[in-house]
This record gives C-alpha cells, structure tokens and sequence, in this order.
C-alpha cells in the first residue's frame, strides 16, 4: 500500500459514530465546525505540536507520526509515552486526549486502539494498554486492547476502506446523537424519515386493497 492511499485513523471514530458522516467527510468532501468541533481543536492545539520531554521513569511525546501500512492507517498521536523497562526496550503507552467525559459508543477506544497497533507495527513491540484523557474532568481512562477490540479495528478499518473504494454515502438515519453532529443541516437526516401517518394511512389502503363499504358508510 502506498502512503497516498492510507486514510486517517481519526476516520475510524468517525466511522463508528455513524457511517454516513464518515462517507460525507471523506467521499463528498463536506466539511463544517461546530461548538464541539472548534472546542475538540483547541484542546489537541497544545498536544499537536512536537515535542519530547523527559518525566522521572518516562518520554513523554507529542505530534508523533503513527502508521500502519498493514490497516493502511496514518495519523498523529497526541500522547506516547515511552515508560523505562528494565528487561528491554521503552514500553510505548499512547494517550489519547478528549474534549468532554466517557461517551457511551467504542469509536474512541477503537482510535485509540489503532494508534496502538501502529506503534507496534513502527516499533516491533507490544503495547498492550493505553489510556483516554478526558480533558473536562483531567481524568485518565485506561483501555487494555485486548482481542475484542483489536478485531473490532481492524473490521473497521477494513469497512472504512471499503466505503472509500464504493464512493457511495448511506442513507441518514435520524437518532438523538444527530443533534451534536457538525453535518446535521447537511446531512438532514429527519427529511429522509418515514411520511407522516396519513401517508402511511393511504399506502396501507393501497397494499391492502380498498375494503368494501359497511352498512354505517352508506348514504
């Protein structure tokens, strides 16, 4: 695989939240901020800079290149640290900063979990945990990635490419996360819900075939 064919690791959190948001980002090229949006790029704006810094037992490295040409990802960590192991080389631990509190989908460990798995395919060792930091509460949450979730990125990452290579976008489907969505007005996903119930009322009569008359509806 080429590099000019590896697609963003950002894009498999995308993919998890709703696939017809990750087809409208990558295959129409559509693009818009909103609150959330502006507030998650202030926060990585410290972390997106290079820099490695020494911390007691441990490198702490931001802005690194991440990529793994076998799940034809790229992207940039926001955190690695490189802990000291006295029976080899640093153990890598990535650190995956997030603007608001644990949300309740896996597209965030899953990202998380691919910064993983490049960093062992870049460094030839293996990194068995890692962590999500909640930038609102300073809190850390730690990920083992264990099978589950290393199947679960790898499928999607699979899945991602594919829906790259059909250029097709899924239909919407409306749900309660669509409101914090930056596509929302572009995506319009309540325009592509059922019709109203009279609408449904007349295709039902049309399925069913017209009933005949009862006493009570004669004149």
């Amino acid at each position: 695989m080429s590099d000019d064919d590896l697609l963003s690791i950002r894009y498999l959190n995308d993919f998890l939240f709703c696939e017809r948001r990750a087809a409208l980002h990558l295959n129409e090229q559509i693009w818009k901020d909103n609150q959330f949006t502006s507030e998650g790029l202030l926060a990585h704006k410290r972390v997106d800079i290079p820099k490695s810094l020494r911390r007691s037992d441990r490198r702490q490295v931001t802005g690194m290149w991440l990529v793994s040409y076998r799940l034809g990802l790229i992207g940039i960590g926001d955190l690695v640290e490189l802990r000291d192991n006295d029976e080899g080389p640093p153990s890598p631990y990535p650190v995956d900063f997030k603007r608001g509190k644990k949300r309740r989908w896996d597209n965030n460990e899953a990202q998380l979990c691919a910064q993983a798995m490049c960093l062992e395919e870049m460094l030839g060792v293996d990194v068995p945990v890692g962590a999500i930091f909640h930038i609102k509460s300073q809190h850390r949450e730690e990920v083992v990635f264990d099978e589950t979730l290393r199947s679960l990125t790898e499928n999607t990452a699979k899945r991602l490419r594919e829906l790259v290579e059909s250029s097709e976008t899924p239909t919407a489907k409306f749900k309660q996360k669509c409101k914090g969505c930056s596509l929302l007005e572009w995506c319009m996903p309540k325009s592509l819900r059922p019709r109203a119930t009279a609408a449904k009322y007349l295709q039902s009569i049309v399925d069913d075939g017209i009933a005949e008359p009862s006493d009570g509806d004669s004149l």
